[in-house]
């Protein structure tokens, strides 16, 4: 037996009407779910739809379960941090053993990177809390299309130095230089955009979310960096715990491979080399220049105290292992001793190991179902990182204006989500809503809420049922309502995620239904119904003995319409209902009682209407078979309410007739119809426009 609750009168007044949607609305809901999206992610694409049409919304359906692959990306709770000044709610933070020792958070990266909890990763993880027009944009389509622009690439880079400038950099020397005088940031975007298949927006963000700001102060970029002074990582490729070691990264990792000298002369000028320095095998080096069969390098060795850097000088290159420079298959054209180069063969780099990777998001969370390195092979640790960037996305797009334009997405759908509930109405009437949900296995019950007159969440129940009905209600009422699952073991209770949904009980019937026609045209009209989000027209179809819909009105305050398209001469049976309008659900109520009307005939064809004598009216039209005559009508008034004058005009193919007035040079309106005569009864047809004539 269904429970039966009564809803309080005062949670009656909070309820609010919204505005109508679409006649296509619920259609393009119903397909993003054919298409493989659950209802609570395509009731979300469906209001970004209605904003932006133009957006393409594909599931990415991981074929993963929820918590296996939240436990994944926590195999090393290492792998996802979170910056304690990113915010101040320390439930985001892990507490277990490992990542919380003598009364702190241990700190896994910088200064104030630690390992996030397990909610935290579970947020950031979870789709469905980023489907709206800012933050889906982790979700965008990496690939490169052609419709990417250089001036959007200015719009993300708005508000850091590279913004609207030419390349300028450190060199290994430290000396200030231009890359030429023509190149900007943004240039290096869109040419290694086109080179390596990947959206320009996209790489455009993530540079900016890794080291932009309003100066190229930080650590990967500043080119200072000791001891890999004129190298540069934009992506902070390989910085695994911290930008120097991305440094380390986009230097090439030179080293000798056995033991060699170091020259403090250039040999190529100084036959002696100046002072000669033995420097053992596998020594690290930061390269500084090429001088012939020599490289010119600083030494550096990587202690527990970090990165020291040694003396500078000249070793020869065949000494030193050189499997990481260049523009190798593992090169990628390193050292990457200027900013052009850490863009362009960082984007390089980016779109090679990120082939089934292919959004923001799979990069941050390895789930994509081609990849062969589940869980591992992401970009970075910062558990916020996909959502940053995808801010910084919407902005630049923003900015630039090209929101709007034609995007794909690609959106995570994960198996068995934690508490995830599915809520279905059942029934509505003009004073009640039944609802249903699905069972989750091992709950205690459910919790369900309504809002008060504040808009305040406030308990509505507690129950161990899976449906509901809220009675005594006014019709065409909408009120949000929300549940979650919670389970009790002795005073500990644990809760699953609320959903919420919108409902609304059926509108009163309508009355009041009058019509009237033309011979191809029947206006409707009817009395407004109180509170309906709009209304619904039927039309009778004598084959299929029902009523079929026709055609929606979706303004509240609109009661009448026409509908066009119809045959002459027939009859039209057509009723009419109020809907109310709750998320993707029309609540329509009960059809108006029936009314009926006969369309006119076909109106004729006024060809023409000539004065070419004095007081005289030339007037043509086209025949129209069947009929028994003409009535043409002439009239010094445009509505031909007064000072008019008609006659008849036998058979059906007298398509003429000339019209004598009482008055010359003035303006006269002229207008036909065709007639049907059956013994002394007449049968007329639509009157024909007006046509205008000023009369000699």
């Amino acid at each position: 037996m269904k429970k039966v609750i009564s809803l309080l009168l005062s949670i009656l007044l909070i309820i609010t009407t919204v505005a109508p949607l679409s006649a296509s609305a619920q259609s393009y809901t119903d397909k993003l779910i054919s298409q493989g999206f659950p209802r609570d992610y395509a009731e979300k694409l469906n209001e970004l739809h209605n904003k932006y049409p133009n957006w393409i919304f594909k599931p990415l359906i991981t074929n993963l379960d929820w918590e296996t692959a939240v436990k994944g990306e926590r195999s090393k709770h290492s792998n996802q941090l979170i910056s304690k000044s990113a915010t101040s709610d320390t439930s985001k933070f892990c507490n277990c053993s490992s990542c919380y020792k003598n009364g702190r958070y241990v700190i896994q990266e910088a200064s104030d990177w630690v390992s996030a909890s397990k909610s935290a990763v579970e947020y950031y993880m979870d789709s469905r809390n980023f489907l709206d027009e800012k933050h889906i944009f982790q979700f965008e389509s990496t690939s490169y299309d052609g419709t990417q622009t250089k001036a959007g690439v200015e719009a993300i880079l708005s508000g850091t130095w590279m913004h609207d400038s030419l390349i300028s950099y450190r060199t290994t020397g430290q000396n200030v230089k231009m890359y030429n005088s023509s190149t900007k940031y943004s240039d290096a975007i869109m040419k290694a955009a086109q080179d390596f298949g990947l959206n320009a927006y996209y790489i455009a963000a993530k540079i900016r979310q890794e080291n932009g700001g309003a100066t190229a102060s930080a650590t990967a970029v500043n080119g200072s960096t000791s001891p890999f002074q004129g190298i540069y990582n934009y992506f902070n490729i390989g910085a695994y715990s911290g930008a120097k070691d991305g440094l380390a990264w986009a230097a090439g990792f030179l080293k000798t491979n056995k033991a060699t000298k170091l020259y403090s002369a250039d040999p190529n000028k100084d036959s002696t080399g100046g002072t000669v320095t033995s420097i053992s095998a596998n020594q690290y080096m930061t390269w500084r220049a090429n001088k012939g069969a020599y490289y010119y390098v600083r030494l550096y060795n990587e202690t527990s105290r970090g990165y020291e850097e040694g003396a500078s000088g000249y070793v020869l290159a065949s000494d030193c292992r050189t499997s990481y420079i260049g523009d190798t298959a593992n090169g990628y054209g390193r050292p990457w001793s200027n900013p052009y180069k850490a863009i362009y063969y960082g984007t390089k780099y980016v779109a090679n190991s990120f082939k089934t990777q292919n959004t923001g998001y799979l990069q941050k969370f390895n789930v994509s179902p081609t990849s062969s390195y589940k869980y591992s092979n992401e970009y970075m640790k910062n558990v916020q990182a996909a959502s940053s960037e995808a801010v910084s996305s919407y902005n630049g797009y923003s900015k630039a204006g090209i929101l709007s334009m034609t995007r794909t997405f690609y959106i995570p759908v994960f198996k068995n989500m934690s508490g995830d509930l599915t809520i279905n109405v059942t029934d509505s009437t003009t004073s009640s809503v039944s609802i249903s949900w699905n069972k989750i296995d091992g709950v205690t019950g459910y919790q369900i809420q309504t809002q008060d007159a504040n808009g305040n969440w406030v308990d509505y129940t507690y129950t161990g049922e899976t449906n509901v009905t809220f009675s005594n209600l006014q019709s065409a009422y909408r009120f949000p309502l929300r549940i979650r699952s919670y389970t009790q073991n002795g005073k500990n209770i644990k809760w699953g995620n609320f959903f919420q949904i919108n409902v609304a009980t059926k509108p009163s019937k309508v009355s009041g239904v009058k019509l009237s026609s033309s011979d191809t045209s029947v206006t409707v009209k009817w009395n407004k119904v109180s509170r309906a989000s709009g209304y619904r027209i039927y039309v009778y179809n004598s084959s299929k003995k029902s009523y079929e819909f026709n055609k929606s009105v979706s303004n509240a305050s609109t009661v009448s319409t026409k509908l066009t398209g119809l045959k002459p001469n027939k009859t039209y049976k057509i009723k009419v209902a109020a809907y109310k309008t709750a998320d993707n659900i029309k609540f329509v109520g009960s059809k108006s009682s029936e009314a009926s009307i006969k369309t006119k005939n076909k109106a004729v064809t006024l060809s023409s209407a000539k004065s070419s004598k004095k007081k005289k009216i030339s007037v043509k039209w086209k025949k129209v078979s069947g009929v028994s005559g003409y009535e043409v009508m002439w009239s010094t008034s445009s509505n031909f309410k007064k000072n008019f004058l008609s006659t008849k005009v036998s058979g059906s193919s007298k398509t003429s007739k000339t019209l004598t007035t009482a008055k010359s040079k003035k303006n006269y309106y002229v207008r036909v119809r065709a007639y049907k005569k059956s013994g002394k009864k007449y049968t007329y047809y639509s009157w024909s426009k007006a046509i205008k004539v000023k009369v000699k």
